[in-house]
């Protein structure tokens, strides 16, 4: 790519996470916090905080001025399901309300090791549940739209997969962002070299096994790469925004495949050179701006 000192900075910021004492654990989540690097766009000062509890479940609506009433969003931060937050991911989930003009629920879901797998699943079911039933002012609808990044792009699959299964109200659209589709990293087809500091084979096996300690990684509650035919045939319609250059570039393709062949409605959105989870970056990169217009209007218009 041409000379591009945002992208070189974003790069090395990743590149060179904090520290924080000898906890590999600590160090992570001290990462995740800081991963943004303090990022913001319009949507931080366009909208409203409400904080709420859905049971013990910790959640906040990031509203923008005349929100929808008859669309709303759940957003399902990244972290390795280890990490992330509320705080973390709050500029971001306002730029997305504030870009289609809907209420977007921000869960603070449970987090391994010290809540394995299934309880941050279970946690997005329950912020699915609570957005279609009770919206910021109070009332439900059918169009509840889910969007995760990286290891939310994963628990957003998983739940989408699990309301199918289980016959409960599908969400109406699916947007991932760098979505971590299974433990394993496949071979990679792309001639394209990786530029990616955050995400490896090791990490990707390691962060699995700290989400699930003794269950199959293989699981399709786990690797969602593995999700059925039968199952995906009924996914609601998917926009998938991936980087040319992140590891996890090669599980997008195959799962935009999967859902081709089983006769669903993806888009595949491949952006050269960018970092993990490029959307966070609003405010720094034009390609964070342009891929959250890319999936603002997915969001916003009547899906296929």
């Amino acid at each position: 790519m041409a000379d591009r000192p945002d992208l070189d900075r974003i790069f090395a910021h990743l590149a060179s996470p904090p520290t924080a004492g000898d906890s590999p654990l600590a160090a992570m989540r001290a990462m995740v916090e800081d991963y943004g690097m303090g990022a913001s766009g319009e949507g931080l000062a366009a909208c409203r905080r409400l904080p709420i509890m859905i049971g013990p479940l910790e959640a906040e609506w990031l509203v923008p001025h005349g929100a929808s009433t008859s669309q709303r969003i759940v957003h399902l931060h990244g972290g390795g399901w280890s990490a992330g937050s509320i705080s973390s991911h709050r500029a971001f989930a306002a730029e997305i309300a504030y870009r289609t003009g809907q209420a977007v629920l921000l869960p603070a879901y449970r987090l391994a090791p010290e809540h394995p797998f299934p309880a941050g699943l279970d946690d997005a079911m329950a912020a699915l549940a609570h957005a279609q039933v009770m919206g910021p002012e109070g009332q439900g609808t059918a169009r509840v739209a889910v969007s995760g990044d990286s290891a939310g792009g994963n628990l957003a699959v998983a739940a989408a997969a699990r309301c199918i299964e289980e016959g409960l109200q599908v969400p109406h659209a699916l947007w991932l962002v760098s979505p971590f589709l299974a433990a394993d990293l496949p071979a990679d087809r792309f001639a394209a070299p990786l530029r990616d500091p955050v995400v490896d084979p090791l990490s990707t096996a390691g962060v699995a096994q700290i989400y699930a300690p003794g269950v199959d990684l293989l699981d399709p509650r786990i690797s969602v790469l593995r999700t059925t035919a039968k199952t995906l045939a009924d996914f609601p319609p998917v926009l998938l925004q991936a980087s040319g250059a992140e590891a996890l570039r090669e599980q997008a393709v195959r799962f935009a495949d999967a859902v081709w062949q089983a006769g669903g409605w993806l888009k595949l959105s491949l952006w050269p050179g960018m970092p993990h989870v490029w959307p966070v970056f609003v405010g720094i990169l034009p390609e964070a701006e342009q891929a959250i217009i890319e999936a603002s209007e997915f969001l916003k218009q009547p899906q296929p």
